[in-house]
């Protein structure tokens, strides 16, 4: 993914009653809500978030899809390598190449197939320092461009070494949904992992250019691999926020982005694997990785919806957060700490102070008030000052416990301040749970901040 973007589109927009409202860059340029020609019935569907679709949305049929044609729409969709042709000069990511016979449409359902294949005849190109080789997938790209909505799409991605990613990308910027890595023997967070991010292509002398400048990192409590969910994002003009089978996971605003807000103009849909050598070494993925016919990302349906002219957008309400002191600017104030533990003044997240674990097996934990058989969502911002980036990479890890399933926790490591966040499901005797921070069998400094705890709401049940 993250292909050297060079076309530049020229948006535009209409004003209505007050309301900047986007729209689509078609051959009829269209305004968003205005009845346009498709096999799609525009009201048929509205986002899973938004059963009684109180946005006003309308959907874009130029850029979704339900895969229930015989074979792929291909006036809706590019497939990467038609008639040797990459946009952006993308051919994927090495060792894996696009082949445009890895796509398919089948059992209504759009298929991106992964396949060991060592005597496909690769290209002799060279991708960030690596060659073509063994591993043959595929990626479809929208013809069609459109600028802010609600982004959404149903699937199953492939239960093994390689991505699965949902995305768009544009003049400027590029945001990413999701890039789902399947399956990673000596890492399984990577099988859980819910990455969302922005790339900034706005010019080509910055030091950010092609860089990810915003990342949500959420682990979910289960494999994305092993069965579908639906996964949706609303982009705005002034807000991301980003659902996992109708559960808001995170909200942020433009504001507290800042300059790294890159997602401004007209883009492409991708649909796409690419195998990640930062998440595995080429060298240990073997046939034995593929087996069959091959890795298989099942995609049920990609719908993209955009408010019509007469709707209002709703000013989303930050969830409760359940944490005593979660900043710590009252000391230690409702929290337990252990080992080498203290609240210091430095520079911080939020406020002056943060609580940091030192040079010995150490812990931070609070005990709360939970409801039975509810998700939670949890999250920090934690710094581990010893990672240099390069060989040195030291661990914390941010957990809960004891709140009627197994304990979880996720590794924390980078210099910089970082928010991370896991989500949990309480038992159906559950009353309280225990989330904590530690180094316990690292014993590596590390420093965090800016705690929450917040019910993770189900909305497809919310009926007024």
């Amino acid at each position: 993914m993250h292909a050297n973007q060079t076309a530049h589109s020229k948006p535009w927009f209409a004003k209505i009653m007050g309301l900047v409202v986007p729209c689509v860059l078609l051959g009829c340029h269209g305004i968003a809500g205005e009845p346009m020609d498709s096999d799609l019935p525009q009201q048929s569907f509205t986002p899973h978030t938004d059963p009684q679709n109180k946005g006003g949305w309308v959907l874009v049929p130029e850029v979704s899809d339900e895969f229930n044609g015989p074979t792929l729409d291909t006036e809706k969709w590019h497939v990467q390598g038609t008639d040797d042709h990459y946009n952006n000069h993308f051919m994927g990511r090495a060792p894996s190449q696009f082949v445009p016979r890895n796509a398919r449409v089948r059992d209504g359902e759009l298929q991106i197939v992964t396949k060991w294949e060592p005597d496909f005849p690769f290209t002799d190109k060279i991708n960030n320092g690596n060659k073509y080789e063994n591993i043959t997938t595929a990626a479809v790209i929208t013809k069609a461009e459109f600028r802010y909505g609600y982004m959404e799409t149903r699937c199953k991605a492939a239960d093994g070494p390689i991505s699965s990613a949902f995305w768009a990308i544009g003049g400027n910027g590029e945001l990413d949904v999701f890039e789902h890595f399947g399956r990673n023997p000596k890492n399984p967070e990577s099988d859980q992992r819910y990455h969302t991010s922005f790339h900034d292509w706005r010019d080509p002398e910055s030091p950010t250019w092609s860089q990810r400048v915003w990342t949500n990192d959420h682990l979910l409590d289960f494999r994305i691999g092993e069965d579908y969910h639906v996964y949706g994002l609303e982009w705005d003009p002034n807000f991301i926020s980003i659902y996992i089978d109708g559960r808001l996971i995170r909200h942020i605003s433009r504001t507290e982005i800042g300059d790294n807000w890159v997602a401004d103009g007209m883009m492409k849909v991708w649909l796409d694997c690419e195998f990640f050598p930062w998440e595995m070494n080429p060298a240990d993925v073997t046939a034995e990785d593929f087996p069959g016919e091959g890795l298989i990302f099942n995609v049920d349906y990609v719908r993209i919806w955009q408010r019509s002219g007469d709707a209002t957008v709703p000013v989303p309400n930050n969830p409760e957060n359940l944490l005593a002191n979660p900043s710590f600017e009252a000391g230690s104030r409702g929290w337990v700490l252990d080992g080498d533990t203290r609240v210091i003044s430095n520079k911080a997240q939020d406020g002056r102070k943060v609580v940091a674990l030192g040079e010995s097996s150490s812990t931070v934990s609070q005990t709360v008030n939970v409801q039975p058989n509810t998700t939670y969502i949890l999250s920090t911002w934690a710094r581990l000052p010893g990672t240099n980036g390069k060989d040195v990479w030291e661990n914390a890890w941010l957990g809960v416990k004891d709140y009627g399933g197994e304990p979880i926790r996720r590794t924390l490591f980078r210099s910089d301040f970082y928010r991370s966040s896991l989500e949990f499901t309480t038992g159906p005797d559950s009353d309280t749970a225990t989330i904590f921070f530690t180094n316990d069998t690292s014993t590596n400094r590390a420093l965090a901040d800016a705690f929450e705890l917040y019910e993770s709401i189900d909305l497809t049940t919310i009926k007024d």
